[in-house]
């Protein structure tokens, strides 16, 4: 169900608010109004007082000042629930295209009483701030003089980078009737790399060794160089049995000689797609492929070249490239 607290989301996020590593709330941050109990509750106590007037009723004077005073008291318990909370952000991994990004904050109450009920949601955008999509609620209870880890999962719809956007933290707690929220704004993001989607077959060159050190893919010799897909006459023995066992596709492993070591991965090798994020996909997959053998591999992309190499680190950097292509 749709919270008050979401409703008025939108007017507070309209303000100017410069994102921030580390937030601490304050008295400012915090606003606080009755909710639906609370409001049914005020109409209760004002029905009450009038009967109390009306009969001159002094009990019935005292029970009304008694519940108009514990609905004040709460007030305070509600806001106290949300100050002084220190939140920090913390790691994010890069993920690909229709992944799950885990954005990791720290919930840090050394110093403070234990905090309950915390609800969390975050609306975020990947692109502009247009197409806002709200995450379900996280509930959670802070101890005190503990500091706990938050992830908030946010389903990544493009490459590119995922920022996490607004989150409102609100709590309804002692008693419910009334809730206190806090927009918080943290600079924090995830780098989405494209959906490795495409042929498996690694790109080849139809010569057996060029100048520039190009992939040679001649079908013979005993390094592996990666997969294509099977066609009537291929070699049983050259069947990968194991991923047709897993349920997979047909797959044929293919083995080329000594001069089977630099591959580039080049951008005018899958532009005739005629889609850019098809493109970027298909590039994804070979890097994957080629990091995953051990091969040598270099990216030439229309704005940028990378020299051939592998490990981690380089593979990093071409996704990277990937994940951040824009039009020329």
């Amino acid at each position: 169900m749709k919270t008050q607290a979401t409703r008025w989301l939108s007017f507070i996020s309209r303000r100017s608010v410069t994102p921030t590593e580390t937030i601490v709330l304050n008295r400012h941050q915090i606003f606080i109004l009755p909710t639906r109990v609370g409001f049914l509750f005020a109409l209760m106590l004002v029905v009450m007082l009038v009967s109390s007037m009306n009969y001159n009723n002094n009990m019935g004077y005292m029970l009304t000042f008694l519940l108009s005073s514990i609905a004040i008291v709460s007030t305070l318990h509600t806001q106290r629930n949300l100050l002084g909370l220190r939140v920090t952000v913390g790691r994010v991994k890069p993920v690909f295209a229709e992944e799950t990004a885990q954005f990791e904050l720290w919930l840090d109450n050394r110093g403070q009483d234990a905090r309950y009920n915390l609800i969390w949601q975050s609306r975020f955008s990947q692109r502009m701030g247009l197409n806002c999509q709200t995450n379900p609620e996280l509930t959670i209870d802070i101890p005190a003089e503990q500091q706990i880890n938050l992830v908030i999962p946010i389903l990544s719809t493009m490459r590119g980078r995922l920022s996490l956007g607004t989150i409102t933290v609100y709590s309804c707690f002692p008693i419910g009737l009334f809730y206190a929220w806090a927009p918080i704004h943290l600079d924090i993001s995830a780098i989405v790399y494209p959906k490795p989607v495409g042929r498996k077959q690694l790109p080849r060159n139809k010569t057996p060794q060029s100048r520039e050190g190009e992939y040679s893919c001649e079908g013979s010799g005993e390094d592996f160089i990666g997969y294509r897909d099977y066609q009537l006459g291929d070699s049983p023995r050259h069947i990968d049995w194991k991923a047709v066992a897993r349920g997979q596709d047909w797959l044929i492993k293919q083995f080329g000689g000594i001069n089977a070591t630099l591959l580039w991965l080049k951008w005018d090798e899958v532009s005739l797609l005629n889609d850019v994020e098809a493109s970027l996909s298909q590039l994804c997959l070979w890097v994957l492929i080629a990091d995953s053998q051990k091969i040598q591999y270099g990216l030439k992309m229309p704005h940028c070249t990378i020299e051939p190499n592998n490990g981690q680190q380089h593979r990093e950097h071409c996704l990277q490239t990937l994940a951040s292509y824009t039009l020329p």
